[in-house]
Formats: C-alpha cells, sequence, structure tokens
C-alpha cells in the first residue's frame, strides 16, 4: 500500500494555489512572466486578481491588443463598464488581427447593449459581425444583448452569422427533401399492413437527412445530400441483408417527389436499372416507391411500394 503521507500530494497542489492566489505588491517590479500569471487568473476567471496583475504590468505606452483586451474584459465581469471601453478602444487602437478585433467590438457592443444605447450597441455588433465575429451562441443567450435582442437590425445580424455558420439551412436546393423529416410508420401503400418504422433526421446543420429504418425483417440507415459534383441529391443506403450496400443517384425534386436513379444486377450479372421515387403527399404522409427494369426501360416491375405514415407526439 502507498503512504498517505506522501509530500508530493501536498507540494503539487500548493504550486497550483500559489499561482493563482500570486497578486505582487503595487511596488514590485513586474516582466512578461507576469501576463502569464496574469492570464491563468483570467483563465480562472477570476477577475479582480487578473485585473491587478493586468494593470500594474501594462503601461499606457504598452503594445499589447489581446492583453488590452483581456483587461477590458475583466473590468466588463466586474460591471466597470467605462473602464472597459477604454480597455477595448486601446485595443483596437493597437490594430490587432481581424479574429480579435470581432471579439472586442462584440464585446464593446455587450457595454453599449447593458447601457442601453441601442445605436452604439448594434453598430458594434455590425463592426464585429463585419470581422467574421460567429458566436451565434453568445447572440442568442447573453443576457447584455436583451436591450437590443427585439431591434430589426439585431435580428439581421442574427440571421446573418446563422447562415454564416449554417448555409444549408437557407439554401433552397438543400431544403427540397425536408417533407421527408420526422417519425413514421410504415405501411404497405393501399393497406393496413405494418412494414416498419422510420426516423428522418435534419444532420450536419442542414447539409444532409439520415434515414434509421427498423423493421422485423431488417434495419438499415442512408444519408441523403447534394452531390456538389453533380449538384444533383444522391443517397447512400446500408442495410442489414446480403447485398444492402447501394446508392441512389441524379435526384431532382420535381411534379412534388424526390426521384432517384439507380442500376444493379440480378443474380446473373445482367444490368438492371431502377427508379426510386418519394411522393410528397402533404405533411403528414410520404409514399415511397421502388421500380426496375430489366430490358433498358422498356417495361417495369414494382420492387416496393410503401407508405409513410407520420407519428405525431
Amino acid at each position: 500500500m502507498k503512504s498517505l503521507n506522501n509530500p508530493h500530494r501536498i507540494f503539487f497542489p500548493l504550486i497550483i494555489f500559489s499561482l493563482l492566489s500570486y497578486v505582487p505588491s503595487a511596488g514590485q517590479a513586474l516582466n512578461k512572466s507576469d501576463f502569464g500569471t496574469a492570464d491563468s487568473l483570467f483563465v480562472a476567471k477570476d477577475w479582480a486578481k487578473a485585473k491587478r496583475i493586468y494593470e500594474m504590468t501594462l503601461k499606457d505606452s504598452s503594445i499589447n491588443p489581446l492583453e488590452w483586451n483581456r483587461l477590458g474584459f475583466c473590468d466588463l465581469n466586474l460591471g466597470m463598464y467605462n473602464e472597459a471601453l477604454k480597455c477595448f478602444s486601446r485595443s483596437l487602437l493597437q490594430d490587432p488581427p481581424v479574429p480579435l478585433k470581432a471579439i472586442v467590438y462584440s464585446r464593446i457592443a455587450r457595454i453599449y447593449a447593458i447601457q442601453k444605447n441601442r445605436t452604439k450597441s448594434l453598430a458594434s455588433l455590425d463592426s464585429a459581425v463585419a470581422m467574421s465575429y460567429l458566436n451565434l451562441h453568445e447572440i442568442d443567450s447573453l443576457p447584455d444583448f436583451n436591450s437590443v435582442r427585439n431591434e430589426a437590425h439585431f435580428k439581421e445580424l442574427r440571421q446573418k452569422v446563422y447562415t454564416i455558420l449554417y448555409p444549408c439551412m437557407t439554401d433552397p436546393h438543400a431544403r427540397e427533401f425536408d417533407f421527408w423529416v420526422g417519425e413514421w410508420d410504415v405501411y404497405q401503400t393501399g393497406t393496413k399492413n405494418y412494414a416498419g418504422h422510420s426516423l428522418i433526421q435534419r444532420i450536419a446543420g442542414g447539409c444532409a437527412i439520415l434515414e434509421n429504418w427498423d423493421s422485423q425483417n431488417s434495419t438499415g440507415k442512408s444519408i441523403n445530400f447534394v452531390d456538389p459534383v453533380t449538384n444533383r441529391w444522391k443517397q447512400s443506403w446500408a442495410g442489414s441483408y446480403s447485398g444492402g450496400i447501394q446508392e441512389f443517384v441524379n435526384g431532382r425534386y420535381q411534379d412534388s417527389a424526390m426521384r432517384f436513379d439507380f442500376e444493379t444486377t440480378d443474380p446473373k450479372g445482367n444490368k438492371i436499372i431502377g427508379r426510386f421515387i418519394f411522393f410528397n403527399q402533404g405533411p403528414d404522409q410520404v409514399r415511397q416507391f421502388n421500380e426496375t427494369s430489366a430490358d433498358g426501360g422498356k417495361t417495369w416491375t414494382p420492387s416496393y411500394d410503401f407508405t409513410y405514415k407520420k407519428i405525431k407526439n
């Protein structure tokens, strides 16, 4: 058994505690290593101690836009808004990299919103977004923005950020197959014969649709997306049964239906072509129809015909 009196158990935590609790006295000389101490306190969200070291380390002539920004953020979190604005302004005057500019402008926007200066808040947020500020979580959740959240321009900026982050969600082509999204009980068309259950999910920020199929005899999944090479929809399917890997291509939405083409072979290796169609029959029903031709499209034989009925929760 290891001894409980191992001095290292106490020594190392004490080092960490000493680092986080270290605050130099007002007359003590400071150097670049003190930024490391301040930054550690900053990461630990000890705003007051971090602020004290930043203030003692930074001088009026200091060229360090990152640390001026961090000092400003300490002030913001301590409710010292005017002091924070001065620090953020100093950071901007030192021509920081564009990503840092975006952060600084977003924080200035927060302060002006808190102070209910809507015009300056929105102007600052506009500058932040123009420099690729994309923190949608902050935009949607920070109470600081409550005073401007219902402003038309704030909503426009929020939508701009959302569109940059999730371009597929606002792309009409990428939304064509949304009629299939939902949870469904599936029946053989024209009967009450239960065929299985399917959960269709929008994934990857709306850039793909995931099918989750489950029946008594098989399970399977497919991923559906617009192929960037062809600009047509494509479905890649993997089923639990033998030969269950298949691709459906050339998908196009027309006449209220998503229509795919595919090729396969019969047991003798002869080429078979196929059509795979999803009929949009309103918000609560989709018909899925699959047929094949062994003579180059002269005659067609149905493979299966299912009707999806949406489960209403």
